[in-house]
């Protein structure tokens, strides 16, 4: 976001001088060139006073649910759906809105609960079952890191596809020829196996510039012990690669463990690369290179769609957020 930093610096002057001229202070003495400069600068970066941007402002108090597809236990060991999660709540105490949880357990016990809900945040993926009862509570549905329906329920994704390529690119770019997967997969109801969006574009990017290799690749679930287990598993072959993406931070966790136990060094022998950004990655050792989610975010931009949901909004809207990597010390 745009700060008025930005624009002092550009101009050379102080941000007082900014703040008063953007507030249109009458009793700042400046030439109207450098006010016309100031104002010039502030509409080329997108600058918004923070009167003028824009808040989660309602005229009733809501009542919203929020339903998470991971149990307690699960949001625990992989706190990116937690993240998610206190963005909405953290939003939600600044409003006029009530939040009540839900984990994938208690999705049926929504529709006999008595109390009545303006709308529902989904976090995670849900099948077409889930979906259908959760439309019964409420037509208003909003949900996050899935997108089950576009021409029906606002969602907020991220896209994996540029994430996981500018990972590749960037590793590529480090001179790393043999790369390793270390990844998951992910099951809906109980017995839905879902493709894994992370693994579909490592593997489809690295077979077109012919640097494919699938004896590098090892999946099991998106835990550290997995992680822990399957780069245990890595490290037993007579040949590892360079340096191996792990899909989620939680993964990577695990398999710095692994690589530590057998006396090799990050990133001397062997890389790694995490994805999401946990709030404890930059203090693994060594740090974690990752990829940053904006989760809460993600949580934040939840609540506001449901809000105009609410509030008359018919045409279904997708936010696409952005990813950038972060380079920390697992990579040469």
């Amino acid at each position: 976001m745009a700060t008025l930093k930005d624009i002092a610096d550009k101009l050379g002057v102080s941000i007082t001088t900014v703040s008063r001229v953007l507030n249109h202070d009458k009793t700042l003495s400046v030439s109207d060139s450098l006010r016309k400069k100031i104002l010039d600068r502030a509409i080329k970066i997108n600058y918004k006073t923070p009167r003028n941007r824009p808040r989660l402002q309602t005229n009733s108090k809501y009542k919203i649910a929020i339903v998470n597809w991971y149990n307690a236990a699960e949001e625990i060991d992989d706190p990116y759906y937690m993240q998610i999660r206190r963005g909405i709540q953290h939003l939600a105490l600044k409003s006029s809105t009530d939040t009540v949880l839900f984990y994938k357990n208690d999705i049926k016990s929504i529709e006999g609960n008595s109390t009545v809900f303006d709308g529902i945040i989904c976090i995670g993926k849900f099948t077409s079952e889930q979906v259908d009862v959760l439309r019964r509570v409420s037509k208003n549905i909003v949900f996050v890191d899935s997108s089950p329906d576009e021409d029906l329920y606002d969602s907020i994704v991220i896209d994996f596809n540029h994430a996981v390529k500018s990972v590749l690119s960037t590793l590529i770019t480090k001179k790393y020829k043999k790369i390793g997967y270390i990844g998951g997969v992910e099951y809906i109801g109980g017995n839905i196996r879902l493709g894994e969006r992370r693994e579909l574009v490592f593997r489809d990017y690295l077979f077109q510039r012919n640097m494919l290799l699938t004896k590098f690749i090892h999946v099991g679930s998106f835990t550290s012990k997995s992680g822990y287990l399957l780069m245990k598993e890595a490290l037993s072959k007579k040949e590892i690669a360079e340096v191996y993406f792990c899909a989620n931070d939680s993964i990577a966790l695990g398999a710095l463990r692994a690589i530590n136990e057998v006396g090799l060094s990050v990133p001397k022998d062997v890389g790694i690369v995490g994805f999401n950004d946990n709030p404890t990655s930059s203090y693994t050792s060594p740090p974690l290179t990752t990829v940053h989610v904006h989760t809460e975010f993600m949580g934040e931009q939840s609540l506001r769609s449901l809000v105009e949901k609410i509030e008359g909004r018919i045409l279904p809207v997708k936010k696409i957020i952005p990813t950038k990597i972060i380079i920390r010390e697992t990579l040469k």
